[in-house]
């Protein structure tokens, strides 16, 4: 009997004449289809058709599953692909489904009008069927108007596929949107999909080159996380890029693109968490200019959209932006932000002493590096500034000489500092003895600062 595969033993006391009997029971075998049913829909379907042989009973189940998740690398053949995704769609019709995610070569098809015209059947299918997850790798194929009508679509989940114009979107239960390498009809059709999401929580956007968005507006009432990463492309076409973000409740911000020309920023009153690698187009050479006032504007925009923030982790090249502007102008105060996170790539550190002056509140600061200026001033040469609220802090690259000041300078500010840790690459460590040696030397400001090397 094929059901033996899945027995299982029952556990039984010591006076069970049972056990004695070596009597087995069929835990798996007597679940309810139910209950079934929702444990393969965590598995690929691959992995569904392969538990179903364990047992006779089974031999039909992958059909009732609620959810389909396949690729199309898992066929031999395109043909036995479409057949296979047919005849789920085809079975238990009346049931809801929970989840369709289908991964798919465009090259396999080789007329792209029929593609659009199966991947068109099946999402009327699927909708029809009050589909609430739908997660589709296509290949540059078209998605069809009625996913933007889907009352039943809690997550949308799109690769690589082709998004048309709306006239109209109405998406009342999707709280997450996961966009990579997308292309849209316009600007007005990537717009219109965020702003018709009215419960929307959480969107990722990975942008594809020529994705035909040269103003991207996030506008959201509910949006609590946002993921932006820019195209990679570099040239003129792609220099003029603007990101309008508008989400009072926002608490979570990735920004990610180094060519775009402005971010514009407001109503982040609720920011709790940034991560911003930016450059405001000041790549391949372009340094800030003081006279050019539009920029300097937005560039004191984008900071005080930001001033609220309270965890936040920045790239070099954008707090060399900002150095660059605090040389024309003060920066804003961050009264918040208590835990900040930097790392250096051949940038200066001399923004540091006046990025500390703007944030009251810091407790907790992470440095990384894998270069540092030659020029042992870069740091102690600047007016010092008493950093009054610092408690921990944590260094993460090797240490030579010229990084021994900016050790010596956390140090020699920092009152409350509760615990410096140094953590060192295999270089450093070959001179641990030099570097304590050296420590013990550097008068702290904190009579109870522990210095941790690791």
């Amino acid at each position: 009997d094929e059901d033996k595969r899945v027995r299982t033993k029952r556990s039984y006391s010591p006076e069970s004449s049972d056990k004695k009997s070596g009597y087995e029971v069929d835990w798996v075998r007597d679940l309810p289809e139910s209950l079934l049913c929702h444990i393969l829909l965590n598995l690929p379907t691959k992995d569904v058709i392969k538990n179903c042989v364990l047992s006779t009973k089974w031999r039909y189940l992958w059909r009732y599953v609620p959810g389909l998740d396949l690729d199309c690398s898992d066929f031999t053949e395109y043909n036995t692909f479409v057949s296979f995704v047919d005849r789920f769609l085809s079975s238990n019709t009346e049931s809801y489904l929970n989840k369709f995610k289908l991964g798919f070569d465009c090259d396999l098809v080789g007329d792209e009008e029929t593609g659009n015209a199966q991947m068109a059947r099946w999402i009327n299918d699927v909708v029809k069927r009050k589909v609430q997850h739908l997660d589709l790798e296509w290949g540059a194929l078209e998605i069809p108007p009625i996913v933007y009508v889907c009352k039943s679509l809690v997550s949308l989940k799109l690769c690589g596929v082709m998004l048309p114009n709306p006239e109209f979107v109405c998406l009342p239960s999707v709280k997450v949107i996961v966009l990579d390498w997308v292309k849209f009809a316009n600007d007005l059709a990537l717009e219109m999909l965020i702003s018709g999401c009215l419960v929307l929580k959480s969107l990722t956007l990975c942008r594809s080159n020529n994705d035909n968005v040269k103003v991207l507006r996030v506008r959201s009432q509910s949006l609590l996380s946002f993921n932006y990463n820019g195209p990679n492309t570099m040239g003129p076409e792609y220099e003029e890029l603007i990101v309008e973000i508008d989400t009072p409740k926002l608490q979570d911000l990735t920004l990610s693109h180094r060519m775009t020309a402005s971010f514009i920023i407001e109503n982040l009153s609720s920011l709790v968490e940034a991560d911003i690698d930016i450059e405001f187009n000041f790549c391949r050479g372009k340094k800030f200019d003081p006279d050019d006032l539009p920029k300097r504007e937005m560039i004191r925009n984008f900071l005080v959209g930001l001033s609220r923030v309270k965890t936040m982790t920045i790239a070099a090249c954008t707090l060399e932006v900002i150095y660059d502007y605090s040389r024309c102008e003060p920066l804003p105060l961050f009264p918040n932000l208590s835990f900040f996170s930097v790392e250096f790539y051949q940038k200066r550190w001399e923004i540091l002493p006046f990025f500390f002056k703007s944030c009251s509140n810091l407790k907790s600061l992470v440095l990384e590096s894998d270069y540092f200026p030659r020029k042992r001033t870069s740091i102690i040469s600047e007016p010092r500034c008493l950093l009054s609220s610092l408690e921990y802090v944590k260094i993460e690259f090797a240490l030579d000489k010229g990084k021994m000041e900016l050790v010596r300078y956390l140090l020699e500010n920092s009152p409350i500092l509760k615990k410096l840790t140094l953590s060192l690459d295999h270089s450093s460590r070959k001179k641990s003895c030099v570097i304590l040696r050296e420590l013990i030397t550097i008068p702290r400001c904190s009579t109870s600062c522990r210095v941790i090397v690791l």
